[in-house]
């Protein structure tokens, strides 16, 4: 009689399981994608791809004609500048 009671509750434990585990995937399953309007973020990332495939424009050259400046020239360009700003904040006396 007691191994008949162990094997019944053995196996209503197992149901249980059983259907706990089958409720629980029916809820992770996602639904069927209905048709309705279109996303506009799918449109965006269109426009995008799009933007991104064409080739870049080069950089644009001064309007007078005379050849772009390059990278040497133009760091020391800026670096002259720099000095000439610190040097000129050097001179200066700091409010009291």
């Amino acid at each position: 009689m007691r191994r008949l009671f162990g094997w019944m509750a053995g196996l209503a434990g197992i149901a249980a399981l059983a259907r706990l585990l089958s409720a629980r995937q029916a809820r992770h399953e996602l639904p069927s994608p209905v048709a309705g309007p279109p996303d506009p973020a799918d449109a965006l990332r269109q426009k995008l791809s799009a933007s991104r495939a064409e080739p870049s424009a080069p950089a644009a050259a001064p309007a007078d004609g005379s050849p772009a400046e390059t990278l040497d020239e133009r760091r020391a360009r800026i670096h002259a500048k720099a000095q000439e700003t610190i040097e000129s904040m050097q001179g200066l006396e700091p409010p009291a």
